[in-house]
This record gives structure tokens, C-alpha cells and sequence, in this order.
């Protein structure tokens, strides 16, 4: 249902919205917001039951492409994913925007998901649909960003942490318990387990927006849940750093393997 309801964006718009939209652009008006208004503005769009709509209608009107040339960069620009044939990321980008709002997810999370993929834009056509270093390109065109928008703190972090992180929680598996001792300790799950919670929101969200997927069914986040409380529970006293991760390795494994069997 969602992707049917983000590919009739267009149509379901208000034909008033869209000629507010129209006539703004034509008027320069959105490239003339200071950075508070501008991020007020994409707020606004952000947090509507529909955010899709308002994306779609900016594109239209070729709005996107003047105030967010880093989305709309997106489109037309392949990716790979489990489906016969590359996705459009521009088009995902949408889709999976839209299902942060169809899981009322907080502002720090829909704009994380806007805008986690924007490195791919520029990703050379020769690699396509291949994406080496996307995760470097889009940490510099987030710092362009905060130029032109007043992102608050949380939002710009959770950004960064997704930009970098996604792509390794899609990849947690029940036989790399190292790899996912040492995420949990970069992205410091323990000491921010609200912002860990929105990552993996996210990830849910990022897969919900492929065909035949959702939200419930993202393996990925019960297997980290149970990793961090076996990360949690690890006695450390005495060890140094590199002891206490392969402790709390150990009984990550530990974990992973009593569910597989159980």
C-alpha cells in the first residue's frame, strides 16, 4: 500500500498545494529562505502524513532540483537490490520516506531518510549501479546542507550515524559477532540507546521500502536487540579495551547461537 500511495504523489496533491508550490518557485521564494525558515519549511513537508506528496510536487514544478539538488540527483541513478532488476534511488529515496510517516517516525528519523543516499548522485556512471565511497560524497554534501538549512543537532547527528551505519546493520549476521561488538561500541548503543533505537527504526523503514517487504519482518533489529543485551551484560571489570570486546564478542556469539537453535 505504501508504494502504491508514493507513486500516485502527484495526483493526490491538492491542486492548491501544488500551485502554492508552483508559484514559490516561480518566485525564487524558496532559494531567498534564511536557514531557519528553509529547515521550518522542509520540517513541515517532512513531518505531513503524506511527505511524499510534497517531494513529488517540488519535483514537478522543478522546485527539488533548485532547493535540493542533492535529492534530486538521486533520480534516475541505479542500485542493486534483491529485486530482478537495479531500483531507482530517487525513487526509494521517496518510498522510503513516506514509511518513516506511515510509522510516525520523530523528525531526526525522516530526515535521516531523506537524505542517508545522496553520495550516490554523484557516484561516477561508469561503476553503476555500484556506489564506492557514496558514504564519503554524502557526509560532504550533508556539511553543503547545513549551510543553506538550520538542522539541529540531533537530526545532523542521526544523518552522519545512518550515513555511516545502514549498510553495516543490513549486513549483521548471526556468525559476525565481532563486527557487530565493534558497531555497537562506535555507534554507542549503550550510552545512546534512544539514537541506536531511531538507527535501527530506520534500517526497518529502509527495507520496508522495497517490494514485498515491511517493517515487522526486518530480521536485522531483533538480532542486534539481542546483541546488545549480550553486549550489556559482559563482565569487563579488569579488562582492557580490546579484552572487553571480545568478551562482549563471545557472548554476542553466544546469544546468536542459542537463538538459532532455539
Amino acid at each position: 500500500m505504501v508504494l502504491d500511495a508514493a507513486r500516485r504523489d502527484t495526483e493526490a496533491l491538492h491542486a492548491g498545494e501544488l500551485a502554492t508550490l508552483v508559484s514559490a518557485v516561480q518566485m525564487r521564494a524558496l532559494e531567498q529562505l534564511t536557514p531557519d525558515q528553509a529547515w521550518a519549511f522542509l520540517s513541515t513537508l517532512l513531518m505531513a502524513p503524506w511527505p511524499a506528496h510534497g517531494l513529488s510536487a517540488l519535483r514537478a514544478c522543478h522546485g527539488l532540483k533548485r532547493w535540493l539538488p542533492e535529492v534530486e540527483a538521486l533520480f534516475g541513478v541505479p542500485q542493486l537490490s534483491d529485486e530482478p532488476e537495479p531500483i531507482d534511488v530517487g525513487l526509494h529515496q521517496l518510498r522510503f520516506v513516506q514509511v518513516t510517516a506511515q510509522q510516525h517516525a520523530p523528525l531526526p528519523v525522516r530526515f535521516a531518510a531523506l537524505i542517508h543516499k545522496i553520495g550516490k548522485g554523484g557516484t561516477p556512471r561508469e561503476i553503476w549501479p555500484s556506489h564506492y565511497k557514496h558514504e564519503v560524497r554524502a557526509h560532504a554534501l550533508l556539511d553543503g546542507l547545513a549551510l543553506r538549512f538550520a538542522i539541529p543537532a540531533d537530526a545532523m547527528a542521526l544523518a552522519r550515524l545512518t550515513i555511516d551505519e545502514a549498510d553495516r546493520v543490513h549486513r549483521a549476521s548471526d556468525v559476525r559477532a565481532g563486527p557487530i561488538a565493534a558497531m555497537l561500541a562506535r555507534v554507542q548503543a549503550v550510552a545512546q540507546p534512544e539514537r541506536f533505537e531511531q538507527l535501527l527504526q530506520l534500517c526497518a523503514c529502509d527495507y520496508a521500502a522495497y517490494a514485498d517487504h515491511s517493517v515487522a519482518d526486518y530480521p536485522k533489529a531483533a538480532r542486534l536487540r539481542r546483541a546488545l543485551a549480550a553486549y550489556v551484560a559482559t563482565p569487563t571489570d579488569g579488562l582492557d579495551d580490546e579484552a572487553a570486546l571480545q568478551a562482549r564478542a563471545e557472548s554476542i556469539a553466544q546469544a546468536l547461537r542459542a537463538n538459532a537453535v532455539s
